[in-house]
Formats: structure tokens, C-alpha cells, sequence
């Protein structure tokens, strides 16, 4: 059973009191944290960094043994998967792995990694550690320094392409969260000394020379964190992602997270991993053809539990439809969640930024999704 203790939620007024003055819409989490012990919490750090090495090297014998062709890809796409693999001034900011299990004796297995725009930043780095505060609980007693992280990444980032004046710009579509995700990641990259703005998509000016604002006045930035994926780009917008390419490979422009990202959060890749990596004890199952029940059937470019079905043998359960469902499919070992009381699931989300960085669980009774109760940690 997951260890629950009792703490009031927080809400918008708190963060601003924090000095989270920018975040002015109402806010509320749950009210209670999970209580873990120190060995837990390193447990789900240690597969983190390991499960990153395991996804480089797997990416590795892809790009080595010409394999890229497989994941059906636009051919633009390949390219900059490529280009971004091959040239080190590229670097993968941060990432986040979904883990089922963890708690409660129940092991740790890989769900997916969400490698190229991950959410729940916000509430990981700022979100639980503020709760943790407020309800007199040692903040400082969580596997939490995602922000920290962050800002060394920025850092690392801008050491490796010292052309580029430390400018960024960052950019979404209309959605309060992504929105939020970019403030923060603009305040992580100011820490590290970037001057930074957000503009929406529609205002932005792509072209082969670099990304343009022009309110008040034209200015080029040199790094841009879009929180887009690279997959709606690739297959949505093909001029775009020409535009995109050729301004990266002029060298006039950085894009957060680099081109190779989507290979990894692709899922025909978890069954490449389970393919170099058979029966890992981090990993479920995962195959490109049907497995037997139960299993979860997957849509390999699929987001947030939508058309996603749990193959019971004597059922399915069906996620809600994101328009995925047309899509290749993955089908993958059900795995074992830690439960609570009430029956919800508790998956662990582990944040990847260099290394592992921070940690923050959802909860639901049936499929995760974009809608599953935020639920932050302490450490006893």
C-alpha cells in the first residue's frame, strides 16, 4: 500500500508569495504526499540514469546499423535526427521517464520516456516543494533539484555552441500549462544567464536564417525551446520543419530539444531497447507484434493515455481518443502500479536534465493521462 500523509494543497496566492508572482492563475494539488523511504528514492534515481544509458546506446546501434528508415519518419525528419545525433553541439536538455511500481515491495518498470516536450515541470520542481514548506515538512527532504538542473543544463548547452549570444526564446500553442512549462524553463535558463522571452507560435518568424520576433522591433534568438513536438512538426508542418533544419544547420539556431529526441520518446524504440536489452529487470515486455493478454496495446506516437487499451483477456479498457488511434501500435507487458486505499495507480515521474533530477508521482484508478491527479513526495 502507498504511504499517504495529510498536507494542505497549495494555490496560486501561495506561489506568488513564494516569488512565483508570474503564475497568477489558481492552482491546487492534492492534499496529501507520498511518504518515501531514502532507498526508494534512490531506487527510482538509479533507474533513471540507468535507463538513460541503456536509451543512448540503443539509439546508437539504430543510427550505426541504419535502422532509422524503420520508424517511418519523413525524410527531412531523418536528416535532422542525424545531424542532431552526430554533432555534439546538440544536447538533450531534460526528459522524463514514467515509472510503473517502486512502493511497496511492487518492482520498478519503464512506461515510456517522455524525451522531447515533458510536462509536470512546473509542479515537480516548484509545485511539491512548496507544499512540502507550507505544511512545516523539511522541503529539503525530497530527490528534488529539477530547477537546479536545469539551469546547469542551459549552461552546458550554451558552453558547447559559444557562437550564439545566450538569447532564448521560448513558444507553445494556447495552453495555460505549456505556457506555464515555458515561464519556468525561461527562469531556469536566465539563472544561467540567458535573456529570454515567450511569444506565441503564430507570432513567430521561421526562416532559413534563423527565428525572428518582430514586436516592437525585429530581433533574431539563437535558442529556441518550443514546446511542439517534433512528430506534429514533422508530419503536420513540412515547411516548418524545413525552415527548422536549414536554420540549425547554418548554425544561426539551437532548438531545445534537439531533432534525435523524438527517436527516443517513439515508441517502436521501447521494443528496440527490449530487443538489446531482453528481460532487463526495468523493462516490461514491449513488442511490435500482438502479445498475449493482459497486455497494453499503444499507439507508437501516442500522448498522454489517449487510445490507449488495457487488454485484460476477459476485457479492455480504453483510453480516451486523441485521434492516435489510426496509428502503429505497440503492445507492451501490463505492468504492476503501487496502489493506495481508494484503488488509484500511483506512476512515478523521474526527470532526466544530465541526471536524474526530480521526482513527482501521478495518480488514477484507471489509464494515466493529462488529467491524473498531481501528487508530490516527501522523503522519511
Amino acid at each position: 500500500m502507498v504511504r499517504l500523509v495529510e498536507a494542505k494543497p497549495i494555490c496560486s496566492g501561495d506561489l506568488a508569495s513564494a516569488g512565483f508572482d508570474w503564475f497568477d492563475q489558481e492552482y491546487q494539488c492534492a492534499g496529501e504526499m507520498v511518504e518515501l523511504s531514502e532507498p526508494e528514492v534512490d531506487a527510482y534515481l538509479d533507474a533513471a540514469e540507468e535507463l538513460y544509458e541503456m536509451f543512448v546506446d540503443t539509439a546508437e546501434y539504430i543510427m550505426s546499423n541504419n535502422l532509422l528508415p524503420e520508424f517511418g519518419f519523413p525524410l527531412e525528419m531523418n536528416s535532422q535526427i542525424w545531424e542532431s545525433w552526430e554533432e555534439d553541439r546538440y544536447w538533450h536538455i531534460y526528459g522524463r521517464f514514467d515509472f510503473a511500481g517502486g512502493m511497496d515491495g511492487v518492482p520498478i518498470k519503464l512506461i515510456e520516456f517522455n524525451a522531447d516536450t515533458a510536462t509536470l515541470v512546473l509542479e515537480t520542481a516548484v509545485v511539491q516543494w512548496l507544499q512540502a514548506k507550507l505544511n512545516g515538512f523539511d522541503e529539503t527532504a525530497q530527490a528534488n533539484d529539477l530547477f537546479e538542473a536545469l539551469r546547469d543544463q542551459f549552461d552546458k548547452l550554451a558552453s558547447l555552441n559559444p557562437q550564439l549570444e545566450r538569447r532564448l526564446l521560448t513558444t507553445c500553442f494556447d495552453s495555460s500549462e505549456d505556457y506555464w512549462t515555458c515561464r519556468l524553463m525561461e527562469k531556469a535558463a536566465n539563472d544561467a544567464g540567458f535573456d529570454c522571452d515567450f511569444e506565441d507560435v503564430d507570432a513567430v518568424t521561421f526562416a532559413p536564417d534563423g527565428v525572428f520576433t518582430t514586436d516592437p522591433a525585429e530581433v533574431r534568438w539563437p535558442y529556441l525551446y518550443k514546446l511542439i513536438p517534433w512528430e506534429s512538426i514533422a508530419f503536420e508542418e513540412p515547411e516548418l520543419l524545413d525552415l527548422l533544419g536549414q536554420s540549425m544547420k547554418s548554425g544561426s539556431t539551437m532548438v531545445i530539444n534537439p531533432p534525435y529526441t523524438l527517436l527516443f520518446q517513439h515508441k517502436c524504440f521501447l521494443a528496440k531497447l527490449y530487443k538489446k536489452y531482453p528481460d532487463h529487470p526495468y523493462l516490461l515486455k514491449t513488442s511490435l507484434a500482438p502479445l498475449p493478454a493482459p497486455c497494453a496495446r499503444k499507439p507508437v506516437l501516442g500522448r498522454e493515455g489517449k487510445n490507449v487499451e488495457l487488454l485484460l483477456g476477459t476485457g479492455a479498457i480504453a483510453g480516451a481518443d486523441g485521434g492516435y488511434g489510426a496509428q502503429q501500435s505497440i503492445w507492451q507487458e501490463l505492468a504492476q502500479f503501487a496502489v493506495d486505499g481508494k484503488g488509484n495507480k500511483y506512476q512515478a515521474g523521474v526527470f532526466f536534465a544530465g541526471r536524474p533530477a526530480g521526482l513527482g508521482f501521478r495518480r488514477d484508478p484507471r489509464i494515466h493521462s493529462d488529467r491524473s491527479q498531481f501528487i508530490g513526495h516527501i522523503i522519511r
